[in-house]
């Protein structure tokens, strides 16, 4: 049953391969989701079936979720999805950057589909405190992507 998804846009100041490759960078994570206390690839780069596992704090409660990655466009979309643990929530998350001269557009949009009771009553709020959390990181990936563009610093994605 789906419950609901949002999507969020910005600009970055910086080409779209770099944003791409930037968000790619599992050690990005951490700085623009100061949440995440944890994200590891099972391999890099990352490709369609690289699992990752993530921790992080959901209202003070520790979380650790395993998610897939379902399509990989290098430089311009990226698809994840929850595999583990598939219930009560089952969360997609899809990050695509389109250019725009020498910047680019960065859209994050997540859907959420809720399995059974606790889905339907949980799905919600992890809805909105995803969202809450989505707005907050459009910020602070804005500020660390330009910050790394200006110092010339490469990503792991660029090799």
């Amino acid at each position: 049953m789906a419950i609901e998804g949002f999507v969020e846009r910005c600009r970055l100041p910086v080409p779209a391969p770099f944003a791409f490759a930037f968000l790619a960078d599992p050690s990005t994570a951490p700085v623009i989701d100061p949440a995440v206390r944890e994200y590891r690839p099972d391999h890099l780069p990352m490709a369609v079936g690289t699992r990752n596992l993530i921790r992080f704090r959901m209202w003070g409660i520790p979380v650790r979720v395993v998610s897939v990655v379902r399509e990989w466009e290098e430089g311009h979309r990226m698809v994840m999805e929850n595999v583990k643990p598939r219930r009560p929530v089952t969360v997609t998350a899809t990050h695509t950057f389109e250019p725009d001269g020498d910047a680019c557009s960065y859209t994050w949009a997540m859907a959420f589909e809720g399995h059974g009771i606790l889905g339907r009553l949980l799905g919600p709020r992890v809805a909105r405190f995803m969202h809450a959390n989505a707005k907050a990181q459009q910020v602070r990936v804005r500020a660390a992507v330009e910050q790394r563009w200006r110092e010339g610093g490469q990503t792991l994605a660029d090799g």
